[in-house]
């Protein structure tokens, strides 16, 4: 007999997950919501995650196994996509865990506001969970398509596993994973997908459920931190001809960003820090670039416009990074040197830096920063 179609797909990369797998799919079929199939991607993984995921489909009809040679979380991810049955995909790690009320507040909120994409926040307690019978009411916040690129650098928004896509949208413009890619391919797949869903539907929003419905483990054996430890290049990769003038391109850019979101009005801490850190941070690299290429910054690069409003808000909110007192000080040849450090993979004197600027800021002001 035919399995029903499902209203949700939801796709479970496994590699060498037998320690968090039976807790990720006991969350999952936990759901008070129940038309959904789980495709759990056996990604070639040496353990005893393989036999797990055959074992969760003979107990449960609504879960399917893909067994697949090793190819990366990315190409994994994409195995399932294309399996998927519903109308909706959700991707969730097998480390991690859902809330049990999960899948019925998202698709509750898909159903009052059609076209939206509809995402939550993610919590690294899992006590913040909330249980089976939570009724909420539950806050919303909401981005536009001005505003997308906030979005995606808030401290939930480049994730790909706190998000209902439309399996319909992800075929028609043929959103997927890049297994080329080592590092940051769930930011490029939801920017691409955010990228199609303004094309299709300009007036359409981002719609942000404020409850932890995503319990995001800290798992030191993690996809994604062993692939940051063992991420050491060497070198800066980038296309010198992309990123001529860049440092008056990202001023102009900085300038519609903060109009879109009103002076950065309303945005909670937790959300604002990251728009902060990634913006004085792409500014370091705008000095590093300028200096390959031989170009001059623009007049008043440090005294005038973004940079010295960005070092004037994280001082506010004391959020540190340490290229904060690099640029305070104008010390171009170190503010290069220290992003080449930290993003060539050869991080001695970045995180040197850190740690000095870090306690020099202590010293100075008697008042601690918040630390990334």
């Amino acid at each position: 007999m035919e399995k029903a179609v499902p209203i949700l797909s939801i796709v479970v990369p496994v590699y060498r997950a037998g320690q968090y797998l039976p807790v990720c799919a006991a969350s999952i079929r936990a759901q008070t919501f129940d038309r959904w199939e789980c495709i759990l991607v056996d990604d070639g993984s040496p353990d005893e995650s393989g036999g797990l995921c055959d074992k969760f489909a003979a107990e449960d009809p609504r879960f399917t196994v893909i067994h697949k040679e090793n190819g990366g979380v990315s190409a994994a991810r994409n195995a399932g996509l294309e399996a998927a049955r519903g109308r909706y995909v959700l991707f969730c790690d097998a480390d991690d865990a859902l809330a049990p009320c999960a899948f019925r507040l998202a698709l509750e909120a898909a159903e009052r506001r059609p076209g939206d994409l509809i995402c939550w926040r993610m919590t690294r307690s899992e006590a913040e969970l909330p249980a089976a019978d939570f009724a909420g009411p539950v806050a919303e916040t909401f981005y536009t398509a001005a505003q997308r690129r906030v979005y995606a650098t808030t401290v939930d928004g480049h994730s790909s596993c706190n998000k209902l896509f439309e399996a319909a949208l992800l075929k028609s413009a043929g959103v997927r994973f890049d297994p080329a890619l080592a590092r940051a391919e769930d930011y490029m797949f939801v920017g691409e997908y955010l990228d199609a869903l303004f094309t299709a539907r300009p007036g359409a929003q981002v719609c942000q459920l404020e409850a932890p419905l995503y319990y995001w483990r800290v798992n030191p054996e993690s996809v994604t931190n062993r692939k940051t430890r063992g991420d050491r290049r060497g070198k800066v990769e980038w296309e010198p001809e992309e990123y001529r003038d860049y440092a008056r391109r990202l001023t102009a850019e900085y300038a519609e960003t903060r109009a879109a979101m009103n002076g950065w009005q309303g945005m909670t801490e937790a959300d604002l820090a990251p728009q902060l850190r990634t913006y004085l941070r792409r500014f370091a690299f705008a000095v590093w670039a300028a200096g390959q290429l031989g170009e001059a910054l623009p007049a008043n690069f440090f005294s005038d416009g973004p940079v010295p409003e960005l070092l004037d808000l994280l001082r506010r909110h004391r959020f540190f990074t340490p290229y904060y007192l690099l640029f305070r000080l104008r010390l171009k040849s170190l503010i290069a040197r220290c992003y080449e450090s930290e993003e060539s993979g050869r991080v001695v004197l970045y995180r040197r830096l850190y740690t000095l600027t870090y306690y020099i800021l202590f010293a100075c002001g008697g008042k601690r920063w918040q630390q990334a």
